[in-house]
């Protein structure tokens, strides 16, 4: 074994008992690296709380929420004709009862159609819409905000205007599916059907204004909601966990090869201590040994010798180490 065998980065497998290679083992820790994200779900629901609070409060009177009335004032308008028949479907799609079905459906063809089951796909669809509808309905209970006053082309929900919860929902749902599309398929029409699906969203939050349901502000917060959800159930179940550094054999639990000599004589389970090293090393610098095992001086000292002697070492001539031989 060479010396530059000692600090050769060890391979993911190692050789057993029995001489096969098999994958060496890495912990659980991916797991962890998975859930914590999700820790970040109750600090985008205080954000929002916060938000709420500041558009409602201190806000309020400065620019740009003091010209939110004169926008609702414009879209109430210019309704009629065929602009209020596609609000009243966009409202629809956005709907929790379409919301609802859209997802089940969705979740039923990543389990049922491919030939393995896509759970982390599935989950992160589910996950998504749920964690999105948890935290609207977390917001809406903390701040209080009115519709706009205008005329509204359907009933009000009991619950606030800000944020708007048909285009959190709308946002996590389809762009959910956008990003299953962009990360999961393959070829140039991913991006097609990535874009439509991503184009629901803003066409949702234009319908809730024509319609007077909400403020610009409202549609701005449903859109942050259903954003900020989707990057952290994204993180949490979509990307591959942290990979962890391998272990060689003999190194102590939680340290890597690297920044250690895991791989160094005095680590491996069997190898001279550590007090050995440096003649360890003088070893493996020593002279190369030839098939039969005499060193290569040795050999090319007796080749000497014959060559001076005539074969002395069989006619009484010095042999390798300078002493005759009886005839």
């Amino acid at each position: 074994m060479l010396l530059g065998d000692v600090n050769r980065p060890p391979s993911r497998f190692t050789r057993g008992a029995t001489g096969n290679k098999t994958p060496m083992t890495t912990g659980n820790g991916g797991s962890a690296g998975r859930i914590g994200p999700l820790a970040l779900l109750p600090v985008l629901g205080l954000l929002m709380v916060g938000a709420g609070l500041l558009v409602t409060g201190p806000a309020a009177d400065h620019p740009p929420l003091t010209a939110e009335d004169a926008v609702s004032r414009w879209f109430a308008a210019r309704r009629g004709g065929t602009a209020t028949g596609v609000s009243e479907w966009l409202t629809f799609v956005a709907s929790t009862e379409s919301v609802i079905g859209v997802t089940v459906v969705c979740v039923v063809a990543l389990v049922v159609l491919p030939r393995a089951p896509r759970w982390p796909e599935a989950l992160f669809l589910v996950g998504s819409v749920a964690a999105q509808s948890a935290l609207f309905l977390l917001v809406t209970v903390c701040v209080e905000r009115p519709r706009p006053d205008v005329p509204r082309l359907e009933p009000a929900p009991p619950t606030s205007s800000f944020p708007s919860g048909h285009v959190g929902a709308s946002l996590a749902l389809y762009g959910g599916l956008a990003t299953l599309a962009v990360t999961r398929l393959r070829g140039p029409w991913r991006y097609v059907a990535a874009g439509l699906l991503l184009m629901v969203p803003p066409a949702v939050a234009v319908s809730r204004l024509y319609g007077g349901m909400h403020h610009p502000s409202d549609v701005v917060g449903g859109l942050v909601n259903g954003a900020g959800v989707l990057l952290v159930m994204a993180r949490a179940l979509l990307s591959p966990p942290p990979r962890r550094p391998e272990r060689a054999p003999g190194a102590a639990p939680g340290r890597s090869w690297a920044g250690v000599r895991a791989w160094a004589p005095d680590r491996v389970p069997g190898g001279p201590s550590a007090g050995a090293r440096t003649d360890v090393r003088a070893v493996r610098h020593g002279p190369r040994r030839e098939p039969g095992g005499d060193d290569v001086r040795v050999a090319a000292g007796r080749r000497a010798a014959k060559t001076a002697g005539g074969g002395g070492s069989r006619g009484g001539g010095p042999g390798p180490d300078g002493a005759g031989r009886e005839p």
